[in-house]
């Protein structure tokens, strides 16, 4: 597991080893510097052209010393500080002083028309307000740079990225590589942050794990070797019910491919056994498709004791895709929403239908808390928070943990990066697997489906963090496999299964 922190936060990490634990922000500094060092040591020669673009605050003071690193290897780099060096930071400032007693020169006097590679050391994680001025032109220079064919680096996190949120702060450099100090933040791996960070690779600066705060931070996100160690091994025993029962309700009329993606994807997960209820039409394609399963059709009004005892038989409903939002799909939700204890995936038409029925709102309200997931998409998403769409983009975190709350439900926020939030004081889950390749119909069916499956062994808020990597895997796995553009949501859900072959074949060799 890796922790995902705010500015502010890495701020109050950075005071409490300085204070409480006692290491000289100089040896933090000297450490960011050897980090950044170690990175490009591989593209350095004694003819390699580097420019260091500086501000005057800490994050200056890294590419300060920085240079003087290059310089003891014998390479030159032309330094340009930029800003007030009438208000340079305490450490900045004797960086600079180390600089001039060396000899080293600092603001060359001209710029060369190229650089192999430029280091951006502007601006850090604090940065708040939009880049004007002489930073502008800096950044505006760098990315310059960069379009001629310069490496660009970035100590950090690039200059003019929010490291909150991603957004860019009036103008932004764009990295080929950011060297992030101690902990990735939210904005390396937010849109569009994301893709101005170029590869992000995280540097330990010696901040000990003991003295990061004395409280979690806001985010974390899983590795694959967390998976592994995270989804629990097969009974050897086991029967088929003892991986689990799961019911799925999908597919309204003409809307069989919900049922049969995210049935296949149950199976698919390690489920035991799946029954559907669908509307009649789906039958003869469901039976003949998707065979392990056994099915429940109604045509009109569902008999409401055939889906009651189904309910009763199941261990987790998954429940929404496809369903439609017609009387016969919020009769199901309702029986589904009124028992009120079973583990319960509620994603499309089923969200709709609870944005919509304020009966439905009060049945979820009254749901055992955190035994509900729910997957919504921005819209399904607004549509519940009663929010616009303006609002939820300024901090999805904040409303979907807001809901989370409110609901008593663990909320798996879909987009470009999903977000995972829990109805009690936990991190907020951000992941940082898939791609947009995924963004194709049935992709959600997929995930529900997952999600279901683990949902039957895991505790509801693993299954979902759980689900929605190993769903971003799969589909990277895809893109590698047949590229991005024609990647089907069924390409997805067969990844999944040699994903889990392969999480099996490496549980037995650590044996």
């Amino acid at each position: 597991m890796e922790y995902i922190v705010t500015s502010k936060e890495m701020r109050e990490c950075d005071m409490t080893a300085i204070k409480d634990c006692g290491i000289p922000a100089m040896v933090l500094m000297e450490r960011a510097a050897l980090s950044v060092f170690s990175e490009i040591e591989a593209f350095l020669s004694e003819t390699i052209r580097i420019a260091i673009f500086a501000g005057c605050g800490n994050n200056g003071g890294d590419g300060l010393a920085l240079a003087r690193l290059l310089a003891e290897k014998g390479i030159h780099a032309d330094i340009f500080l930029i800003g007030n060096t009438e208000k340079l930071s305490m450490e900045c400032g004797s960086q600079l002083s180390i600089l001039k007693q060396l000899g080293i020169t600092v603001n060359s006097k001209s710029a060369k028309a190229e650089y192999d590679m430029v280091v951006d050391c502007l601006f850090g994680t604090g940065l708040t307000r939009e880049i004007t001025g002489i930073y502008e032109e800096a950044v505006r220079a760098i990315n310059c740079y960069g379009e001629k064919g310069s490496r660009v680096i970035a100590v950090d996190i690039p200059s003019g990225v929010c490291a909150d949120s991603g957004k860019i702060l009036g103008c932004a450099v764009k990295a080929e590589l950011t060297v992030a100090l101690q902990y990735g933040k939210a904005g390396h791996y937010l849109y569009p942050g994301k893709m101005l960070c170029g590869h992000t690779v995280v540097h330990n600066i010696g901040i000990p794990e003991s003295f990061k705060s004395g409280k979690e931070p806001s985010f974390f996100s899983y590795r694959e070797e967390d998976i592994h160690g995270i989804l629990p091994e097969r009974a050897a025993f086991g029967n088929k019910g003892t991986f689990g029962r799961i019911l799925l309700v999908a597919g309204s009329r003409d809307m069989a491919g919900a049922a049969l993606l995210c049935g296949k994807t149950i199976l698919r997960s390690g489920a035991g056994m799946l029954k559907i209820i669908t509307a009649a039409e789906n039958r003869d394609l469901i039976l003949r498709e998707l065979p392990e399963a056994m099915i429940y059709t109604y045509e009109g009004k569902p008999e409401e004791e055939k889906v009651r005892q189904s309910i009763a038989w199941a261990d987790v409903i998954v429940a929404g895709c496809g369903i439609s939002t017609d009387e016969n799909a919020e009769l199901l939700m309702e029986m589904i929403l009124e028992q009120g204890e079973k583990r319960a995936v509620i994603d499309a038409d089923g969200l709709n239908l609870i944005a919509r029925e304020g009966s439905l709102q009060e049945k979820l309200l009254k749901y055992q808390k955190g035994r509900v997931i729910l997957t919504p998409h921005p819209g399904e998403f607004i549509r519940l928070a009663g929010i616009s769409m303006n609002t939820y983009k300024e901090n999805p975190a904040f409303y979907l943990k807001k809901l989370a709350k409110e609901y008593g439900c663990v909320i798996a926020g879909k987009d470009a990066v999903t977000l995972v939030a829990s109805p009690d004081e936990r991190m907020v889950y951000l992941n940082r697997t898939g791609n947009d390749g995924m963004a194709t119909a049935g992709s959600g069916d997929v995930l529900a489906g997952v999600i279901g499956a683990l949902s039957a062994s895991l505790e509801y808020f693993q299954a979902a963090c759980c689900g929605v990597f190993l769903h971003g895997l799969a589909g990277d796995m895809a893109a590698e496999k047949q590229g991005k553009r024609g990647m089907l949501a069924s390409d997805i859900s067969a990844e999944l299964k040699e994903l889990l072959k392969e999480e099996t074949a490496e549980r037995e060799k650590r044996i």
